[in-house]
């Protein structure tokens, strides 16, 4: 398959993960599929895929063609060759990575979402927390409880597309650890908190951040972690279940006080409409130059 993206994570954890499976659905909507089925084209769709053994798998393909993808989860130490196109990336901190110039630097193409999937007709009283999928397998049943518990619904990037979108998009707001949840929530004009408590990854935030002209973002840590206890591993103490149950008030707490305390982020309208129509332009030029229909 000619569609470049992490595909893995059903295989290894039973599940799957939003800002993943997207691609085949929105790159089959946008890219001739000609290109996707090509056995001499490798495009490289959304996700932080941008790494040596990344590059090193798929190098043998004649053409390399990378659209709007992020560099992270692995080192980058080589440097492309002639047979590459770097059409954009995710934002400017790939950029740099790849030693390409930030005209590249457009946006995650997950933004181009809001094209093919319309504003609700009717929204949500409540607010929705979106757990990195990780997250979610490890606490997933101590985080549903704590966002209950805040009058918020829980939304895992587990569920299926239509499902995530439809929920992100009615909401009057959102607070997410999964990236993915935010882009989606910004696209579709959402605000959105951003916050880390197993998972964050610096590096792939600020680039996406900072390509959405949100340079003052942050991500807002939450503590203390904390696990679901495994099935037939349940604290056998009064004091382990007190210590447990502590930790859990504590971090309802503290989201609690971010959700009070943090201004929800928006990228800037004329921002994100010049973005997705420099990711429209960058399609039609992957279309153009590589489809022979």
């Amino acid at each position: 398959m000619a569609l470049v993206y992490f595909d893995k994570f059903m295989e290894r954890t039973g599940v799957g993960n939003f800002g993943d499976d997207i691609n085949p659905a929105l790159m089959s909507r946008f890219i001739s599929k000609d290109i996707l089925s090509s056995e001499d084209i490798a495009l490289f769709g959304i996700g932080t895929i941008l790494n040596d053994k990344n590059i090193k798998t798929h190098n043998h393909y004649a053409r390399k063609v990378i659209f709007s993808s992020g560099v992270g989860y692995g080192k980058l130490e080589t440097r492309l060759d002639e047979t590459w196109d770097v059409a954009c990336v995710r934002g400017p901190g790939s950029a740099r990575a790849l030693g390409v110039g930030l005209d590249r630097a457009i946006a995650d193409g997950a933004i181009l979402l809001s094209e093919l999937y319309g504003k609700p007709t009717k929204k949500s009283s409540r607010a929705v927390f979106i757990p990195h999928v990780n997250s979610h397998l490890s606490t997933g049943r101590l985080l549903a409880a704590i966002a209950d518990k805040l009058d918020m619904d829980y939304l895992t990037p587990s569920c299926n597309a239509e499902e995530f979108i439809s929920t992100v998009a009615s909401a009057p707001f959102v607070v997410t650890e999964a990236m993915h949840g935010a882009i989606l929530a910004d696209t579709m004009r959402v605000p959105w908190i951003p916050v880390g408590l197993h998972e964050f990854h610096e590096f792939k935030w600020r680039d996406w951040m900072d390509a959405m002209g949100l340079d003052n973002g942050m991500v807002h840590s939450l503590s203390p972690r904390c696990w679901d206890s495994r099935e037939g591993r349940q604290p056998t103490t009064i004091v382990q279940r007190l210590y447990k149950r502590g930790k859990g008030q504590v971090l309802k707490r503290n989201l609690r006080r971010v959700i009070a305390t943090q201004e929800p982020l928006l990228s800037p309208p004329q921002i994100i409409d010049l973005k997705k129509q420099a990711l429209l332009e960058v399609v039609n030029d992957i279309n153009r130059t590589y489809s022979r229909l």
